[in-house]
């Protein structure tokens, strides 16, 4: 006699056994946020897009309207602090000449004491005056820092004919100052016609504050009338 065959369920699968609810439905909920989100993504690319350079170049422009309005509010009284400086040092820088020629000739004055502390109390008073270096555009910085660099360099040369007070044989140190001096006025003639040229730029002319040069190899003022130029 035959075995008799006895049907079988179909064992259920752990997960349904657990009750886990099908992925698929998920899945496709995520599918459909994700692509909301790169539709919104390109959406605001494409309306910055359109919008973005009109708004970045108002900005631009304010922000470049806002720096040349704070250099033009800078640039009077930087011009002036260099026109009064240039009148203090001018009898310093000549006197200095006929302590210590730029053409290495003799001393044609005597050095003493009291007229080299002369000289120092009007340099270090220029130095104070050019210690504040308020925030401004480049044209500014370089007139600003090239005009305090020669004032530096002058007190530099204070301190040589400091040093040469007193020595029995003091031309070393005198020729020394005598190259400070010369360094001092080249410097401040290029930040003179740095200041020159932005003044112009700005519409107020032709600005001339060069120190007397005489043989230094300095940079002359042009040939321009001060204050042509004006608009």
């Amino acid at each position: 006699m035959g075995r008799t065959m006895r049907a079988t369920r179909p064992r259920a699968t752990r997960a349904a056994a657990w009750g886990t609810p099908d992925p698929r439905p998920r899945g496709r909920v995520w599918a459909v946020v994700l692509t909301a989100f790169l539709l919104g993504l390109a959406v605001s690319f494409l309306v910055g897009a359109w919008n973005g350079p009109d708004a970045t170049q108002r900005r631009i422009a304010e922000l470049e309207r806002e720096d040349a309005e704070r250099d033009v509010a800078q640039l009077g009284p930087l011009t002036d602090l260099a026109r009064q400086t240039a009148d203090r040092l001018s009898p310093v820088l000549a006197a200095m000449a006929q302590a210590a020629p730029a053409d290495g000739s003799a001393p044609k004055t005597a050095l003493t004491p009291e007229v080299v502390t002369g000289w120092r109390d009007v340099v270090t008073a220029a130095e104070k005056s050019y210690e504040q270096s308020p925030s401004a555009g480049n044209g500014i910085n370089v007139a600003r820092s090239g005009l305090r660099t020669a004032v530096q360099q002058l007190a530099a040369a204070v301190k040589a004919f400091e040093a040469a007070l007193g020595q029995a044989e003091p031309r070393t140190l005198l020729a020394l100052a005598g190259e400070q001096r010369t360094l001092a006025l080249r410097t401040w003639s290029v930040a003179a016609v740095q200041l020159d040229v932005i003044n112009i730029e700005a519409g107020k002319g032709h600005v001339h504050v060069q120190l007397s040069t005489g043989d230094s190899g300095a940079l002359a003022p042009d040939d321009e009338a001060e204050g042509s130029g004006h608009r």
